[in-house]
């Protein structure tokens, strides 16, 4: 696979403005990062910081802020969706050479001249990359510095420290490096002492343990270019891995609307997709939270009452109602769609029996709970920075279903359930719309033929109700509304979703 488009505009841009740069690290894989698989880790020119911005901006990459235990100095995080095909790419932008230990990167070492001034151009990935001498002692280097004690307890316990990715690079690098220019380069920026390590280590595999040992000749020669004393740099390394641990468990155990990425610096975005049965609305809510979320605080909700995640007040109406449809007599294909005729159509019947109504009407309530509770964790997460993907949303434009008030009939009939009932479901949903607002409206429309192709179980008058009730919604200015064809295929229809979604970021 060739390099993503976005790549390559970005290393023409940066070669067009005369922007020194190169991919100084992990070049073993570095096809996989120009094909967006993995992030590109690019060294600029400092000097030439405002020029770059600019240029940036050209290409399309925006700028997305690291939460604050996981931000480094002089280390910018920028993305990019690829156009063509839908991938974000990521930019760790490295400005000063800043190595160590993982979430402080203590130390600062003074190579970017001499890793931008000897770069080389690689035909076959068309991007610049460190020239491999330089990169080999960088890669033990950068080893022997992110080495915690945790580590070094791993390693008595019979964990091997090196392995995988690492011994990939490290053997790659070997079949590429020249032994008596690392000697002469690692003497220039080490010393003599640290340099016997590094020649020991790419001698031979099995001293790669040697870079385990605490104040090894590597840690003693940059000792002058350490940020803090070792004591402090232990404290603050725990400081921020416990903080950062804390916010991803929040998110992960209980879902809560805590940020634990990156963010956009424009703020949150709630973003809502909408469309009938068989439009594909699941599946490009899906990808989108799962193109987004690798890089960026996504937040998923589900505001429908459907197949989607119940509260625990609602669920035993869920289980009930699953077990109903169990022990229902099992019906022919005509009988159910004889049911379900078109004076029987979504939004304008009533249940006969009153143990239906009252279950409707329990159902009707404890929704409105459900939905309210959600939006104030969506209103929360939006705050925060966080980008909300809701698969459907609340309205009050249509009467009886489409995610509206259930209890009030759409078609002018009078309703079996008290005008109270009604109107507090009806007030309940015009604050929920008030309240929280999307930025972003995603309607997928289908034909009813479409829909009811993929969708086969539901009466043709039904699926034709569903489908012109997305297409009637309407928002307020503030609001933008992207219309996709989702009778296109599913690829041509996620793409065009994603890319709604990055325009809005």
């Amino acid at each position: 696979m060739a390099a993503l488009q976005i790549v390559q505009k970005l290393n023409y841009y940066l070669d067009q403005n005369n922007i020194r740069y190169c991919h100084w690290k992990s070049n073993e894989h570095v096809d996989a990062a120009v094909e967006g698989k993995t992030d590109l880790d690019v060294l600029v020119d400092e000097n030439e910081k405002d020029n770059l911005q600019r240029v940036l901006n050209e290409v399309g990459f925006k700028y997305f802020e690291a939460i604050p235990c996981r931000r480094y100095r002089d280390i910018d995080d920028y993305l990019a969706l690829d156009e063509e095909t839908g991938i974000l790419v990521h930019l760790h932008l490295h400005y000063r050479l800043e190595l160590g230990e993982k979430y402080l990167k203590g130390y600062r070492l003074p190579w970017e001249e001499l890793l931008l001034s000897t770069r080389i151009y690689s035909e076959e990935y068309q991007i610049y990359i460190a020239e491999p001498n330089i990169e080999t002692i960088l890669l033990v280097v950068r080893a022997a510095l992110k080495v915690r004690t945790r580590d070094r307890l791993n390693n008595l316990l019979g964990k091997d420290y090196f392995k995988g990715d690492f011994i990939r690079e490290f053997r790659w690098l070997k079949e590429r490096l020249d032994r008596q220019k690392v000697q002469e380069l690692s003497e220039q920026l080490l010393g003599s002492k640290a340099t016997k390590l590094v020649l020991d280590v790419i001698d031979s595999e099995s001293n790669l343990k040697q870079l385990l040992k605490s104040g090894n000749a590597i840690q003693v020669a940059l000792k002058q270019n350490r940020r803090y004393h070792p004591l402090v740099s232990k404290v603050l390394r725990w400081k921020l891995e416990i903080q950062y641990l804390f916010f991803k468990s929040l998110r992960k155990f209980f879902q809560a609307p805590v940020a634990a990425h990156r963010t956009p610096t424009t703020g949150g975005l709630m973003i809502a997709v909408l469309g009938a049965d068989g439009s594909g609305k699941s599946t490009v809510t899906k990808e989108i939270r799962k193109c987004f979320s690798h890089k960026l605080d996504v937040q998923p909700v589900y505001l429908g009452s459907g197949d989607g995640p119940a509260s625990w007040y609602r669920l035993p109406l869920v289980l009930a109602s699953r077990a109903a449809k169990i022990l229902r007599p099992v019906r022919s294909p005509n009988q159910s769609r004889q049911r379900q005729s078109s004076s029987d159509l979504v939004g304008t019947s009533q249940p006969k029996s009153p143990l239906k109504r009252i279950a409707k009407a329990l159902w009707a309530i404890t929704l409105v709970y459900e939905k309210h509770q959600k939006l104030q964790h969506c209103s929360v997460a939006r705050q925060r920075g966080m980008i909300v993907v809701s698969d459907r949303y609340p309205q009050t434009q249509i009467l009886g279903f489409n995610d509206g008030p259930l209890l009030t009939n759409g078609n002018g009939k009078s309703s079996s359930y008290p005008g109270f009932l009604q109107e507090w479901e009806l007030q309940n949903y015009e604050q929920m719309v008030n309240t929280l607002l999307p930025d972003l409206v995603i309607k997928l429309n289908v034909t009813p033929e479409i829909a009811l192709a993929r969708k086969s179980d539901t009466p043709t008058d039904i699926v034709k109700q569903k489908v012109d009730a997305v297409k009637s919604l309407k928002f307020p200015p503030q609001t933008t509304v992207v219309n996709i064809d989702a009778t296109q295929p599913l690829e041509q229809v996620l793409l065009q979703a994603k890319q709604s979604v990055w325009q809005h970021l």
